[in-house]
């Protein structure tokens, strides 16, 4: 932001002095000019006079030591004609000039016979701009000056260096102006800037200063900083509503179990379905609640990532779901690479196993296979150019349309036809999971029927060449290239060969 206010302010002042510098500097040189003009006519008269003098005094062997003392005086050629235009005496201090026909040249002409006290012609002899000045003698003829323009305009490249200078100066002045303002309007921006980030990592004890800077920032500060305390209250009422309900809500459902499963010896028979059904309700509104409160518990605080090991997660898990999944018919097969450490919240990689499981075994029939599947990715991850680990949870269930398939992550959302135990926040909860992770969750169809769910994580893992191939900026993160990936140990009836 400094650089562009620097950057804008320069620009427009460059621009401010070029057009006030430059008209400037050509009126000085115009101005010069004139006065140089003015001092040249002046001094023609006065040699006019000298000339006229010498001539009436009968002395005309003094003409050539004044022409050659005026010469040199001025720089440039001087010219003395008789009546006819023919050269008397002449000065040469510019070579090119042909004196031979100097009663053609037009202000010699004019001089002559019109008797006009001054008369001026611009020409150009050898490449150089001339100013020819002449003048009537009264005792008859003209005497005339040729002196060059660039005489005429001495000191003005002085003017352009004392014009450049003011320029310069005054940029400079701008520069250190605009470095003070910027800042002094930057430094609150970036405390403002510095006070979200730790609001977005959870802490919101750091409230931004809103005692220097603009008045509009100060403003925002301000507003942020009431922000900051209402979103804490917030949180807090939110935290301690998820404590509360932690613990009122499953009491009364324990309660509620229980009184349902006493009363079942004084139920009749053919009444026990609708006990059983109350009694699965009850557990799927358990469910539900816990759900819910992980959910709030997670949006409240966020962990920070660690690197965990995939391939361990996946068969601690795969050996809790063994026996359930056996129950139903269902085999359950770990397959794919050894996915060694990725980045995640501690607890999530179960969590995420766990729920895309458990609604994998709900649709899956007997006899069908259950896989979980590692697969590491050369692509990277988006955020820190990470390579990727994809987590697949693959079933032989029914499958889902593409349509049903965009809306399973929506809140309470269940397919048409899905068993009646859901809750609906299953795949919420992963998707919420698996963000907080840094990762990306999908469902896709898998190849040969079913349903494929997608979850995408940033490895932890480096490699020596993956570290040559890093900027210097992210050299500092840990890189253990002789560390070699560790394979977790797999159920042998279970692993595919």
């Amino acid at each position: 932001m400094v650089l562009r206010l620097l950057l804008s302010h320069l620009a427009l002042m460059v621009m401010v002095l070029f057009c006030l510098e430059i008209p400037l500097g050509y009126l000085y040189v115009q101005a010069g000019r004139e006065r140089g003009t003015g001092a040249l006519k002046h001094e023609a008269h006065v040699f006019a006079d000298f000339a006229s003098e010498v001539i009436k005094g009968g002395r005309p062997d003094r003409l050539p030591g004044l022409v050659a003392t005026e010469s040199r005086k001025i720089r440039g050629n001087v010219a003395v004609v008789d009546q006819a235009g023919q050269l008397l005496v002449g000065s040469r201090w510019l070579m090119g000039e042909d004196w031979h026909d100097l009663h053609n040249q037009q202000e010699i002409k004019t001089a002559l016979q019109t008797r006009r006290s001054t008369s001026m012609r611009f020409s150009r002899i050898e490449g150089t701009d001339v100013l020819h000045i002449a003048v009537p003698i009264d005792a008859g003829g003209a005497v005339r000056i040729t002196i060059p323009l660039s005489v005429l305009e001495t000191g003005t490249g002085g003017v352009w260096l004392l014009l450049a200078a003011v320029g310069l100066g005054v940029l400079l002045i701008v520069l250190v102006l605009v470095l003070v303002l910027g800042r002094w309007i930057i430094r609150p921006i970036r405390r403002l800037e510095s006070a979200m980030s730790l609001l977005a990592t959870g802490h919101l004890l750091k409230l931004a200063s809103a005692i220097s800077g603009p008045r509009e920032i100060r403003k925002l500060a301000e507003t942020f900083n009431e922000t900051a305390l209402r979103l804490q209250r917030l949180l807090a009422s939110q935290g301690s509503f998820a404590a509360d309900a932690s613990h009122e809500l499953r009491t009364p459902l324990t309660a509620l179990r229980l009184r349902l499963e006493n009363l079942e010896p004084d139920i009749a028979y053919h009444a026990h379905g609708n006990l059983h059904a109350a009694l699965a309700e009850t557990d799927r509104l358990a469910r539900m609640i816990e759900r819910l409160l992980t959910m709030a518990k997670l949006a409240e605080h966020t962990a920070a990532r660690e690197p965990t090991h995939l391939a361990a997660a996946i068969e601690e898990r795969a050996r809790t779901w063994t026996s359930v999944a056996e129950s139903q018919g269902v085999r359950l097969l770990v397959a794919g690479e050894a996915a060694g450490k990725v980045w995640a919240i501690p607890g999530a990689i179960e969590q995420i196993i766990d729920n895309l499981v458990s609604n994998a075994l709900r649709v899956s029939p007997p006899g069908s296979t259950l896989t979980l599947e590692c697969r590491i990715s050369e692509e990277k991850g988006s955020a820190e150019n990470l390579p990727t680990v994809t987590l697949h949870v693959i079933d032989e269930g029914p499958g889902m349309s593409e349509m049903h398939r965009q809306r399973a992550f929506d809140r309470f959302w269940r397919a048409p036809g899905a068993p009646k135990d859901g809750t609906g926040l299953g795949l919420p909860l992963v998707r919420q999971l698996t963000h907080a992770c840094g990762g990306e969750v999908s469902l896709a169809a898998a190849p040969g029927g079913g349903t494929d769910a997608v979850v995408v994580l940033q490895s932890a893992e480096w490699s020596a060449t993956e570290h040559e191939r890093r900027p210097w900026w992210m050299l500092h993160r840990q890189w253990k290239p002789w560390r070699k990936r560790e394979r977790a140990h797999a159920v042998p009836h279970q692993r595919t060969p």
